[in-house]
């Protein structure tokens, strides 16, 4: 079986970590593995196609895996009259998209070979919006490489953003996007704030032009409430393991997310975990079984759960350490891999879920 990886978008380091960790702990006598990264390959240009069709045909490649759905377009176009099949994973709604990339996202997910979804949650949802074939599509979990989570660099946070020792390090990660409200962390901070805790809550995320209104929104009450002393804006990071590893605490909310990826990170990382309880978080939490869940939309309630963990940092401590172990279990990378080879022969084999 010869299998080409293709992901065009570098913005998405998640997924370049998870194709890298798979190219090297697949074992090469069961699947060949090919791998063409953004730098190597744009859509722009329809030479680029071709070059494409002539690198599959002349490798005899049977599956192309890919997570963008623009790339899985352009390679089904590609592909076109071979036997080459197409799997495409998807990591998002895409529920903003309009005219031609509205229609492109929906053709993929009708026509394409086989589609991985990240929780039961965004794949039930995503056959009854668009009707598809429930056969034919699967649910695969997100996985993350112990041993890079282990040799992750360390940089000091309390170094970095000069915070004393006595302050609990709390903090978040996801840009400001209606899909992960930042606003959710604020009104909790203000909450967290009048208990007369010590506490810095670190803010990494990227303000995109697209969701300008949410980023000011956030600022203008992170003004207006004086949480100057409680929260540091620190841009987006390259270094989530680093960030995530240092912290008392993680906080969350995600309202539509189709996979909260830091959650999952930070709960491998032995980190405490407080984030909201909607149906995708419980799934990738076990129903809460490795974090704290609020209620979702109820600043009071994330504040005192948030609250409970920095009261017994010592036992809580403990228990993430426990969960952490779980987890690895879990979204281990040999644990995907073997998901991605069952998938990949019932699609060569014509063979539905």
């Amino acid at each position: 079986m010869n299998v080409l990886f293709l992901h065009t978008n570098p913005y998405l380091y998640e997924i370049d970590n998870l194709i890298k960790d798979i190219v090297s702990n697949i074992k090469l006598k069961d699947v060949n593995v090919f791998e063409i990264c953004y730098t190597d390959f744009k859509f722009y240009d329809i030479t680029k196609i071709l070059k494409l069709r002539r690198y599959i045909r002349n490798n005899k490649i049977d599956i192309v895996h890919t997570y963008n759905y623009i790339d899985a377009y352009y390679v089904m176009k590609a592909c076109k009259y071979t036997k080459t099949k197409v799997v495409y994973s998807s990591y998002f709604y895409h529920d903003e998209l309009r005219g031609f990339n509205r229609s492109m996202h929906k053709y993929v997910l009708s026509h394409v070979d086989s589609v991985i979804f990240q929780t039961n949650v965004q794949k039930d949802r995503m056959i009854s919006n668009y009707k598809l074939n429930p056969k034919k599509h699967y649910k695969l979990f997100h996985a993350f490489s112990s041993k890079r989570l282990d040799n992750a660099k360390y940089n000091s946070l309390r170094d970095e953003f000069f915070i004393d020792d006595f302050r609990y390090l709390i903090g978040t990660l996801g840009d400001f996007t209606p899909e992960h409200n930042v606003m959710n962390v604020m009104e909790m901070v203000r909450k967290l704030r009048r208990t007369g805790r010590n506490f810095t809550c670190l803010v990494a995320g990227e303000e995109l032009d697209e969701y300008e209104e949410f980023y000011n929104d956030c600022r203008y009450y992170y003004i207006v409430q004086g949480l100057d002393n409680y929260i540091t804006y620190v841009g987006r990071r390259a270094d989530t393991t680093n960030f995530i590893s240092q912290l008392d605490v993680f906080v969350y909310h995600s309202d539509t997310e189709a996979v909260a990826l830091p959650v999952i990170e930070a709960m491998l990382c032995g980190t405490n975990v407080v984030v909201n309880d909607n149906e995708m978080i419980k799934e990738i939490t076990f129903n809460g079984k490795y974090a704290s869940l609020y209620r979702t939309n109820d600043p009071l309630d994330f504040a005192s759960k948030t609250r409970d963990i920095l009261n017994d940092l010592d036992d809580n401590a403990m228990i993430a350490n426990v969960v952490k172990e779980e987890c690895r279990e879990v979204f281990s990378i040999e644990k995907h891999i073997l998901g991605l080879k069952e998938i990949y022969s019932n699609v060569l084999n014509n063979k539905e879920s």
